[in-house]
């Protein structure tokens, strides 16, 4: 058999099988434990003093290894690979008897002569003594040992133990069991389950027999847990470990097993040695998913190795995902060639330890018809490890437009991801609103917008012009007392895609002041309206996205996040679902290695020139799956949209004045409370977003009047809103938008929407009610008054 252990080298089942021994090197090894003591007790008064001493000192060895393999503390690869090694494991007990009781011998009749001699010969015969007790101590431990050794000192063949067993529906043409039937009955009874073998009273019932193996339940007496091991019965059966299999049986008292008796081939060797790798290294107590094992084994045709299932075990609770990188080195292999993916049993998950993985080569786009959404609005951007489609929500039909947030360090390919979504928009008819600090990092996304701006300036001007589609549409749902976003040919879904982000909005940026304000609206408010808000940036660190939780949390909880190659500490940004537990960012390598490095550089070896991995990574968000995807491969869209097709907001009657809408800057005064503290950041209506001193959502449509957008001065962000006010900028955001009947949003709305945790929204609630602020309709169901609506 090969075995699967990089480390354990290669060989064939007969080379295993070259550490155990026969009967006759058994029986050898049992004489001389038996004699060993006399031996020493009779020769030791013969010798000069140097002598006695010389052999005192060699017989410590002995002992030292008796001690250390009865303790288990010998390695058991120590014990497979050296000659003799299954008799040692075999013979625990009497080798340390035997070792002790020649070790005292030595000592007492060095110490005493021939005195020493016969005061354990025949001390005994002085009881009451202390000889006596020495004496008889003595002879107890050698009859012990001969009495553990009497079935290998005795020649004779085991004869079969009486009762039947299933093997009796397979009789031989005499009417008699089968001669290897017998044998493994046999061996079974004589070595483990006899009152004086290795595991007493654990008997084996066999359930099957064939040429290549046989399986069987080992029954305990009831209350007693079964503990035969592979170990024991490698050495009784002479097999190799890997050939055997012990799993647990129907109820506590019982386990299953099954031994090969020949060698398996090549794909039935690859799944023993993942499954015995697996006990060792990964489910042993102190491993990296202690109390686990494997089910349904099979091969994975999509990566050219293995897959299975992880369960837990009995006495586990539920699996906790490991760092991968550990347990790739566990696994004897590389991060990028282990997948351990959680699902929704949290007793469950699949693992897959590769040869290949099929994310190195990608897979082009060259059909834009790939990204037509489906009738729930979800695309495929990529594909995972499993051959599972990565996919993102561009839209709900219910809902509305959906946010994403891609991100990840540069060359994860962030550029490419944002380059078919925009292309994902335009095959679906979804307007493209586009934003480039940078200036050229997409050309080809500038060419499928509506509306492109480049340079800071530039993607300044396209947030203003993504405000007032804003602020427009949600004055026409007010006035048409509409609840849900309808997208029609001439009221698009709209995609706001701003790319670098923190171009913009981080602390440093000169247009933060401005920006902030109207990403907030859009992450706030956008979705109702129809407006999806796609962020690419680097990293997601608050100071990054305006100082302000609302923009992060609004964009990823409404909608999906894709997260590259990026530092670990990104996926503690946001709360992610559980299954994501596992991931870290930071280990997904810059490069794709086909080998391991050299340690010594050879200038005649021509350099592995490795690939990159951009794309790379996970996606969360509806559709989530904990799986490592690889988005299509788009060097360029040229050729895959029609300019004839670009899709503008018909709806909005200002865009004939697109220009001149987004060269005016937007008044982001914030509201004020009546002692002067300044009202938190976040949404759309803590700011005069419109300019015209009035901080209600009934605000005059700039595309009335472009005119009207005149520049203001602007004010610093304020702090991060408190619960109190999240949970009020909800229930507005849910409420009658014309103010004349109360609008009821039930509690578990309100807490997804706002972000906060249920008791701290519940105690929230209880004292606004009291206040006055809001009011209790049914049961876990809150609203605001008709006035304080109108006047927040």
């Amino acid at each position: 058999m090969t075995t699967t252990d990089p480390q354990a080298g290669t060989g064939t089942a007969t080379q295993d099988a070259r550490a155990h021994r026969g009967p006759t090197a058994e029986r050898a090894f049992a004489v001389a434990q038996v004699a060993a003591p006399l031996t020493t007790a009779l020769a030791m008064p013969a010798l000069d003093p140097q002598a006695q001493a010389t052999i005192c000192t060699f017989l410590a060895a002995p002992a030292l290894v008796a001690a250390a393999n009865a303790a288990g503390l010998l390695p058991e690869r120590l014990l497979n690979d050296v000659p003799g090694g299954d008799i040692l494991r075999a013979h625990r007990r009497p080798f340390l008897a035997s070792a002790l009781a020649t070790g005292f011998a030595a000592a007492a009749c060095t110490l005493n002569g021939t005195a020493g001699t016969d005061t354990l010969a025949a001390g005994f015969m002085t009881m009451p003594s202390t000889s006596g007790i020495v004496s008889i101590a003595w002879w107890g431990t050698v009859a012990y040992i001969a009495s553990s050794l009497r079935r290998v000192l005795t020649p004779h063949r085991p004869t079969a133990p009486a009762g039947p067993t299933p093997a009796d529906d397979a009789p031989g043409p005499d009417g008699e069991l089968p001669g290897p039937v017998t044998d493994i009955i046999n061996r079974w009874h004589t070595y483990i389950s006899n009152p004086r073998g290795t595991n007493p009273n654990q008997d084996l019932i066999l359930t099957g027999w064939g040429p290549d193996a046989w399986t069987g339940t080992i029954r305990a007496t009831p209350g007693h847990s079964v503990t035969v091991t592979t170990d024991t019965v490698s050495g009784v059966y002479q097999l190799p470990h890997a050939w055997i299999t012990i799993t647990d049986g129907p109820y506590g008292s019982s386990k299953h097993i099954t031994v090969r008796t020949t060698a398996p081939t090549t794909d039935e060797a690859q799944h023993t040695g993942l499954q015995a790798l697996w006990n060792r290294r990964v489910a042993r107590s102190g491993g990296c998913m202690p109390g686990t094992h494997l089910e349904e084994i099979t091969p994975d045709p999509a990566t050219g190795g293995i897959a299975a299932w992880v369960v837990a075990d009995e006495n586990t609770d539920a699996i906790t995902v490991p760092d991968q990188y550990r347990l790739a080195g566990a696994l004897y292999s590389t991060p990028l060639l282990i997948s351990i993916q959680p699902t929704q049993n949290p007793r469950r998950a699949k693992l897959r330890k590769m040869e290949h993985s099929p994310l190195e080569t990608g897979k082009d786009l060259t059909d834009p018809s790939v990204l037509r959404a489906n009738k729930n609005g979800f695309v495929q951007i990529g594909t995972g490890i499993s051959g599972r489609p990565a996919r993102l929500q561009l839209f709900d039909p219910k809902i509305g437009a959906q946010h994403i947030l891609v991100a990840g360090v540069t060359g994860s390919g962030k550029g490419g991801i944002l380059q078919i979504i925009a292309l994902a928009y335009h095959v679906n008819h979804v307007a493209i609103l586009y934003g480039d600090p940078k200036g050229s990092s997409n050309p080809d996304v500038a060419k499928m917008a509506s509306y492109a701006g480049t340079g800071r300036a530039g993607a300044m001007g396209m947030l203003r012009l993504a405000h007032a589609i804003l602020m427009h549409r949600i004055a026409q749902s007010a006035a048409e007392d509409a609840k849900n976003f309808k997208a029609t040919p001439e009221r698009p879904f709209i995609g706001v895609v701003l790319d670098e982000f923190a171009q913009l909005l981080s602390e440093k940026s000169p247009d933060q002041e401005e920006a902030a304000p109207i990403v907030a609206a859009l992450a706030s408010m956008g979705r109702s309206m129809g407006m999806g808000l796609v962020l690419c940036g680097q990293i997601m660190n608050l100071d990054q996205l305006g100082s302000d939780t609302s923009i992060r949390d609004n964009v990823f909880y409404g909608g999906a996040l894709v997260l590259l190659r990026s530092d670990s500490d990104q996926k503690n940004r946001v709360d992610l679902p559980d299954a994501f537990s596992g991931i870290d960012p930071s280990k997904i390598p810059a490069f794709w290695r086909t080998g391991d490095e050299s340690l010594i550089y050879d200038p005649d070896v021509p350099e592995d020139d490795p690939t990159r991995t951009f794309g790379v990574g996970y996606t969360v968000g509806p559709d989530e799956s904990a799986e490592m995807m690889r988005a299509w491969i788009l060097e360029s869209a040229a050729g895959l949209y029609r300019s004839d097709q670009i899709v503008i907001p018909a709806d909005f009657p200002g865009w004939e004045d697109r220009e001149t809408i987004a060269a005016t800057p937007v008044n982001t005064k914030k509201k004020r409370g009546s002692k002067g503290a300044t009202k938190a950041a976040g949404a759309a209506d803590d700011y005069d977003l419109d300019g015209d001193g009035d901080f209600d959502d009934e605000q005059t449509s700039p595309d009335d009047n472009a005119a009207s957008w005149a520049p203001a001065p602007v004010t610093a962000l304020a702090k991060e809103p408190t619960a109190e006010e999240k949970i009020l900028l909800v229930l507005r955001e849910y409420a009658d938008p014309i103010g004349e009947e109360v609008a009821y949003t039930h509690i578990d709305t309100i807490i997804a929407s706002a972000g906060v945790a249920r008791r701290t929204v519940e105690n929230r609630l209880t004292s606004l009610v009291k206040s006055g602020k809001v009011i209790r309709g049914a049961a876990g169901e809150y609203g605001l008054p008709l006035e304080g609506y109108a006047t927040p």
